[in-house]
């Protein structure tokens, strides 16, 4: 849609706001068309269901999700695993509540739309979700990414089944969507329930949970680059009295990606039981094992290939940068821990939720580094290794107390949570022994026609870090409802925080080292890191009003609160004769606090016994004290703070499940986002006015779904979508542009009897796309989006 030409104004090309504005339409005519249709979907089926007219055949019910039903508060598995819409989530209270009740954007993925869509991996299953960016960093199989209103949540984002599985440096747990049941979206800040996290929001992945019915399915497939797959999902009652009931689920996969010598190997089995001694008690045990093998997917391409008018581009695509015997991406995930409910009367319940998760980590990459001057096509590479050991404990206890006094509801929520992370890592090579005027490590490559098989050097250490953060939280909240109109929505909570941080860095002892034998005065540590004790207050209040027809307008305000456990770098740099330029001074502080605050008003509909949820909300949201990058650092890990970043909003989605087999989902975003305050460090211009690196302002999708219900050909369903991202940029300054993209996506399935066949299609049309670029020092590298990938697979029920 773009040629990739920079606009340094950050406004969108003539040709892509005409595209845009397209889309928007496309988009928005389909949502007003939906809502107008919806008034009148209760006579039609009233209709339907009066006349002699031939019968509706429905979708095959295919009983999934959890069963148990105690305190899941997840609206039901069975309607996730066959509709579109949810109405009921506990992740936006932590209580049982409609969607409609919670004064904050909050959507559902369902299990029926992830098999629909045929989705693989976390950018497929919320590709359609509003103000979510899936994969901001192209295709990257190493860990999950996301971008949600403007704000990365890639670090504190993502959660499963209500406990937090932070990332940290190239360690994290990727979600196998195989092994989910659906996915609750919450947007906006949710520090008052859940702690720790960016005012974006969050993601949190309900995992598939033994039922009381007995379910039984395998599955294969065989797509695009060889990738085979084969999963099964059992379940049911282990004894007749259906007090102890099990699942286990499991996916091998074997196969490659669109780059070349790189793997996307998978092993993950998830086993679950569930103790069911009476209808007021549940205890379910839960664990899952994921191995993964890849690689650098995520390449640093040299900006001038990846132009629109560079006929190299679509060949690149596949190129590999490092080397076949050297470069690989392991890691082995365990997770294990509980889910306990118990209700003493009509009023009273506890719950308890624990895990404890574990991420081994072993990383070698060769990424670019420079052009070499005068040969475009030969680029400089480096070697790294990262070794990383790393594990997150959680537990999350909570008591709730329903009462009503005459025409008021009241639901109030006491809760208690600890977590604590620790993760080691040992880098080894990389660019920073380039202080000490050694490397690089391994060769470089004729980016055009490259040879492989270059020897990579011995990689002696570069750092050793250990990282370790304790959390408690307090947290209280109460919902109460005047005459079953009016609602009004409180939560409050406040966090102790503390953080330990200490690294070696061999190579600034070194040049410590050499300033000493020099005899240059230099305030160089040996071993530097930073302690932090940090709390704060964080919460929401909002107010709702019920309309019986389903309409629920609302307004809400939200503060977060976010401790990273990094440290800030500040240094003194100067020209040592015999040296060359080295920091000659360090100054190691923790980073403050960030805090972010949202006001919102919105409105949802939810219409009586219908599958259908349509919310439209706008938002303004401050974040005070956020972190940015610092390109120009030697070392490349060097933060620094004082910033403010302002997004304004809006955002609409609508998913519904109308008449005769016809399924809609709906989105539209648009962002104003802009860094509002900035003290860089010296050497750095201020980013004052200018839009955050790798976010959208407009985004928009749509995807249909059509099942013939009766005939010769019921049973066929065929789905169709289009995923609309706006242009983003690279850099602070706004100068290095990333053009907009449209992607289709299909999919077409035909089910008879106990089988399901289908074909999954994303990027249709193969568009060749950069998702993002960003800056080192003086290079600039970009990453590809995913090409076309088509996927057929066979599934049998029983």
């Amino acid at each position: 849609m773009s040629d990739g030409t920079p606009l340094s104004s950050g406004r969108f090309s003539r040709k892509a706001r005409y595209s845009a504005r397209s889309l928007a339409g496309v988009s928005t005519v389909a949502m007003l068309a939906m809502a107008t249709g919806l008034w009148s979907e209760a006579a039609l089926a009233q209709a339907a269901a009066g006349t002699g007219s031939a019968s509706v055949q429905l979708d095959t019910l295919s009983v999934q999700g959890s069963g148990s039903g105690l305190g899941s508060g997840n609206g039901g598995g069975v309607t996730a695993a066959n509709s579109y819409v949810v109405p009921r989530t506990n992740s936006g209270t932590k209580t049982d509540a409609p969607l409609r009740e919670i004064p904050q954007s909050v959507s559902v993925v369902t299990q029926k739309q992830l098999e629909d869509r045929g989705a693989e991996n976390l950018a497929d299953a919320l590709a359609y979700s509003a103000g979510i960016v899936s994969s901001p960093q192209g295709q990257d199989g190493r860990f999950d990414q996301l971008i949600i209103r403007g704000f990365d949540q890639t670090q504190r984002g993502i959660y499963k089944d209500g406990l937090r599985l932070p990332q940290t440096s190239f360690s994290g747990f990727p979600i196998e969507p195989y092994g989910v049941e659906r996915i609750d979206v919450l947007r906006g800040p949710t520090s008052g329930l859940f702690g720790l996290n960016d005012p974006g929001g969050l993601v949190n992945f309900i995992t598939k949970k033994p039922t009381a019915v007995p379910l039984r399915e395998i599955f294969g497939s065989y797509g695009s680059f060889n990738r085979k797959q084969f999963g099964f999902d059992l379940g049911g009652p282990v004894n007749p009295e259906k007090t102890i009931l099990y699942r286990i689920t499991g996916l091998l996969r074997e196969g490659g990606t669109q780059v070349d010598y790189t793997d996307l190997d998978r092993i993950y089995i998830a086993p679950a039981v569930t103790f069911v001694p009476s209808a007021d008690t549940s205890l379910t045990v839960l664990g899952n094992y994921q191995k993964d093998r890849t690689g650098d997917t995520f390449r640093a391409i040299p900006r001038e290939y990846t132009n629109g008018s560079n006929p190299y581009k679509a060949q690149l695509r596949s190129r590999f940068l490092g080397e076949p015997g050297f470069s690989r991406f392991l890691a082995e995930h365990f997770e294990g821990g509980y889910q306990f409910s118990h209700r003493f009367d009509d009023q009273w319940i506890v719950r308890q939720n624990l895990r404890y998760a574990h991420a081994s980590t072993d990383y070698n990459a060769i990424y670019s580094t420079a052009i070499t001057p005068g040969m475009p096509n030969l680029i400089n590479r480096e070697a790294q290794t990262w070794r990383e050991d790393y594990g997150v404990f959680t537990v999350d206890t909570q008591i709730q107390h329903d009462s009503q006094f005459d025409y008021i509801k009241n639901t109030a929520l006491l809760g208690i949570d600890y977590s604590k992370i620790n993760n080691k890592s040992d880098q080894f090579g990389g660019t920073s022994f380039a202080l000490l005027g050694i490397g690089p490590f391994v060769g470089p490559l004729d980016i055009l026609n490259p040879v492989y098989g270059q020897p990579v050097a011995q990689l002696p250490r570069s750092l050793l870090s250990r990282l370790e953060q304790e959390q408690v939280g307090v947290y209280a909240q109460d919902q109460v409802k005047f005459y079953d109109r009016w609602l009004l929505s409180m939560n409050a909570r406040y966090d102790w925080v503390t953080t330990k941080t200490a690294a070696q860095n061999p190579v600034i002892d070194a040049v410590r080292q050499q300033l000493d034998s020099f005899g240059v005065p230099n305030g160089i540590p040996t071993t530097f890191g930073a302690n932090q004790d940090a709390q704060s207050y964080s919460g929401r209040i909002g107010l709702s009003y019920l309309f019986d027809n389903g309409l629920t307008p609302y307004v809400s305000a939200a503060r977060s609160f976010n401790v990273l456990p990094v440290f800030l770098q500040t240094s003194t740099t100067a020209n040592v004769p015999g040296i060359g330029p080295v920091p000659l001074t360090y100054n190691i502080t923790p980073a403050k606090p960030e805090i972010g605050e949202t006001i919102e008003a919105g409105v949802k509909f939810q219409p009586p016994g219908q599958a259908t949820s349509v919310l439209f909300s706008v938002f303004n949201t401050k974040k005070t004290n956020a972190l940015f990058f610092n390109p120009n650092d030697p070392l490349q890990q060097a933060f620094y703070q004082n910033g403010e970043i302002e997004v304004r909003g809006f955002e609409s989605e609508a998913t519904v499940d109308l008449l005769d087999g016809l399924k809609l989902i709906s989105s539209l975003t648009v962002l104003q986002a802009e860094v509002t305050k900035d003290d860089a460090p010296i050497g750095n211009l201020s980013a004052v006015g200018k839009r955050p690196i790798q976010v959208p302002n407009f985004t928009a999708a749509t995807w249909l779904d059509y099942t013939i219900q009766t005939g010769l050909f019921r049973g066929v369903g065929i789905g169709g979508g289009f995923r609309y991202i706006g242009d983003t940029f690279g850099d602070s300054q706004n100068t290095i542009r990333v053009p907009d993209y449209v992607l289709l996506d299909a999919s077409i399935r035909y089910t008879y009897e106990n089988w399901r066949f289908q074909v999954a299609a994303n990027n249709l049309t193969d568009r060749v796309y950069v998702g993002t670029c960003s800056q080192q020092i003086n290079f600039v590298g970009c990453n590809y989006g995913e090409g076309r990938r088509i996927t057929g697979s066979v599934t049998y029920r029983w």
